[in-house]
């Protein structure tokens, strides 16, 4: 929150300065977070967004959460648009959307259906893979080595008492990781500089004479310099790199059928993705099949493409669903019996009498508002129709769900997103109305939302969350 504050604050300041006289109502904020965020976690930063006083929800739009390889992929769009000299992608084509920052790989496949017209064709996908993991090896590294005979370790207490310095050193590792595989050197030794008043304190803290304490180690030290072996930097990106290829590798062959003859480039962007050795690994792996196009500014290219989203909002056509989504409910005895994942165990512990139509209905019965893996348009709503579940009930309650397979039958073992719970009318009639549950997806963020008699309850929708994992509810009817 504090972060987000700050934002604003600097936001509003360049306004000042610049003379610029603004109704901070009429701004429209993005933020960017990753693809393979969880819905969970793009809600807690809607949520922190709010606290901050950026976004207010009784303004229509005022806050976009975009994704990250999105708004790249857009970015790259205005570039080709601009230079025609560079590689142009025509309509059909498709490619793979790496963003390598610091802290995530976040990967998505897009088909080009039309001039700034996009299409997911494969659910996002990536992991912690991020090059911070390397600064954050090095550290240790840095922690192991200086300490003193007795085993107590200084890192700490530098990073206390010299805070310029220390955040000095960390910018020096950085630069260190930016440049290695700058000549393709993969013998000898890679240098991180290091500050003087570093060197200083531990010799001071630690021995007068700092070169004899690297004799047990396979690094050298000069003063100046912390020199790590090739095969130590290479080992510490490949801690990283391989599951990036082991991922890549996974999703084209399981989506070899989709993508053949149509997967032409590999983009890259991201702080990550300047790294010579990195690029170096990738390209051994696929530059035989697939073209390599590179953004001239990576580091910048989302923030850049966020902007531009913020302005073509249909950039984005579909999106492809990871998950299998619907709501608990109750189904008719006969029905339960001819789905193949109900179990007669499950019928005969989960049976009630429908008092209201005088039937057995089976209770925990998973309901698909769309299955996983299937493609649906940005903005495409699924509504399906419910009934009363009996005369006693006095509020309505939409329990949502999803599961890793395909219509799961019964909602043993999904994972609870959220509920909607809603007072029925008084002029409801239990035999003549009905209710309906409509799934908004296709969006960063998917929404639920109940209508009933002509009104939809828009201020009571969920914004589906993942992992909160909160206890079993009730089952609507």
């Amino acid at each position: 929150v504090g972060a987000l504050k700050f934002c604003k604050q600097k936001a509003m300041e360049y306004f000042k300065q610049n003379h610029i006289i603004v109704n901070e109502n009429k701004i429209q904020w993005v933020i960017t977070v990753p693809a393979i965020w969880s819905e969970e976690a793009k809600e807690l930063m809607k949520q922190w967004a709010r606290q901050a006083e950026i976004w207010s929800p009784s303004i229509s739009n005022q806050l976009l959460i975009v994704l990250e390889p999105e708004c790249a992929s857009m970015c790259i769009m205005l570039e080709m648009k601009e230079n025609p000299n560079i590689v142009q992608f025509k309509t059909g084509d498709c490619y793979i959307m790496m963003d390598l920052g610091a802290g995530t790989a976040d990967m998505v496949c897009h088909e080009i259906i039309g001039p700034f017209e996009v299409r997911e064709i494969i659910s996002s996908f990536g992991g912690p893979w991020g090059s911070s993991y390397i600064d954050k090896d090095i550290e240790i590294i840095f922690d192991e080595i200086f300490q003193t005979k007795s085993g107590e370790k200084k890192m700490m207490e530098f990073q206390a008492t010299h805070p310029t310095h220390y955040l000095k050193l960390l910018e020096n590792i950085e630069n260190g990781k930016q440049r290695f595989f700058n000549n393709k050197k993969i013998i000898g030794t890679h240098r991180i500089e290091i500050p003087c008043e570093f060197n200083q304190f531990m010799q001071d803290n630690i021995s007068s004479n700092l070169e004899e304490l690297f004799k047990n180690y396979r690094h050298s030290y000069d003063g100046a310099d912390l020199l790590l072996s090739c095969k130590l930097w290479m080992k510490l990106f490949d801690l990283r790199i391989d599951p990036i290829i082991k991922k890549m590798d996974e999703i084209l062959k399981k989506n070899e059928k989709i993508l053949s003859g149509k997967l032409k480039y590999i983009c890259l962007v991201g702080g990550f993705s300047q790294s010579p050795y990195l690029q170096h690994r990738l390209k051994q792996y696929y530059e035989h099949k697939y073209t390599f196009v590179m953004y001239k500014r990576p580091v910048f290219s989302v923030v850049q493409g966020a902007a531009q989203l913020a302005r073509i909002p249909s950039f984005i056509k579909s999106r492809i669903v990871k998950y299998t989504y619907g709501t608990s409910s109750g189904r008719p005895i006969e029905k339960a019996r001819s789905h193949p994942k109900i179990s007669e165990d499950h019928i005969n512990k989960h049976k009630y009498i429908n008092n209201i139509k005088n039937k057995v209905y089976i209770a925990g019965c998973f309901r698909v508002f769309v299955n996983k893996d299937k493609e649906v348009k940005v903005g495409q709503m699924v509504e399906h129709r419910y009934s009363k579940r009996s005369k006693e009930r006095k509020n309505m309650n939409v329990i949502i769900y999803r599961s890793e397979e395909e219509d799961p039958g019964v909602i043993t073992g999904c994972k609870y997103l959220g509920r909607i719970e809603i007072p029925y009318p008084e002029d409801f009639d239990d035999v003549k109305d009905s209710f309906c549950v409509r799934f908004y997806f296709g969006e960063t963020m998917i929404r639920v939302t109940i209508t009933m008699k002509g009104k939809e309850y828009v201020e009571h929708e969920v914004q589906i969350k993942y992992d909160f994992g909160v206890q079993h509810l009730d089952a609507i009817g």
